[in-house]
């Protein structure tokens, strides 16, 4: 009983510090803090994409508008052919990736 008596502050503190250690790794611990990283990373490559894929909208929009008087000839062509499925007889058309319903 002695024996018991003089460990019982150390097996208290032991129980105490595997308490902590098991809910700081599982539930809105370590393991979460790890989770909620990852999905902050894939959310900012995925804000990085969508920014490019504006930017490149923009870019286009902006060389189609002809109140700025930067009309790009090149540019309406191709898209009123893609739009209108048109082409001359003498052309050769080649897709390399499939149009967007969107543009």
């Amino acid at each position: 009983m002695n024996t018991l008596r003089r460990f019982a502050p150390t097996l208290a503190l032991a129980g105490f510090i595997a308490y902590l250690g098991f809910h700081a790794l599982s539930g809105e611990g370590y393991v979460r803090y790890l989770m909620v990283e990852q999905r902050i990373a894939t959310a900012e490559r995925e804000l990085a994409e969508a920014r490019a894929h504006r930017a490149a909208l923009a870019d286009r929009v902006t060389r189609l508008h002809a109140d700025r008087g930067e009309l790009d000839l090149d540019l309406l062509a191709e898209r009123s052919r893609e739009v209108l499925n048109f082409g001359h007889p003498d052309e050769i058309v080649i897709r390399l990736q499939p149009v967007s319903p969107g543009y």
